[in-house]
């Protein structure tokens, strides 16, 4: 370590040298914190498809009902339904971005010559 930093600092001199090895060097970090379950994600959507997109019922209702059932999905019911909310944005989000994908690849190809695995499609 110390003939790594003394060639550091022949190389790029001894205050770059202390500050990359000060970065270099600092302590992990204690984790990723408190998880509260790891399939969090796909549960709080799961239960959002089930209770509001089928039955009709409000996210503030959904995310009181998920609370009251234990704290693995979230400390409070504000919590969840902000991260319910979250997830369904970014879910419409991804759908949005692979109808624009398979549009441009639809008008892309649009002009493209014929393959041969199209011409094997197309007599079927």
């Amino acid at each position: 370590m110390i003939a790594a930093f003394k060639a550091a600092v022949s190389h790029i001199g001894e205050d770059q040298a202390r500050k990359l090895f000060a970065k270099a060097t600092r302590k992990p970090k204690r984790g990723r914190g408190r998880i509260l379950a790891a399939d969090r994600d796909h549960r709080l959507l799961a239960a959002y498809d089930e209770a509001v997109v089928k039955n009709g019922e409000t996210v503030a209702v959904l995310s009181r009902r998920l609370r009251n059932e234990g704290i693995e999905l979230g400390n409070t019911a504000s919590a969840i339904a902000t991260q319910i909310r979250e997830l369904v944005k970014e879910r419409k989000e991804r759908a949005r971005a692979a109808a624009f994908e398979a549009r441009r690849w639809r008008m892309a190809m649009r002009n493209a010559p014929p393959t041969i695995l199209g011409a094997a499609i197309a007599k079927k």
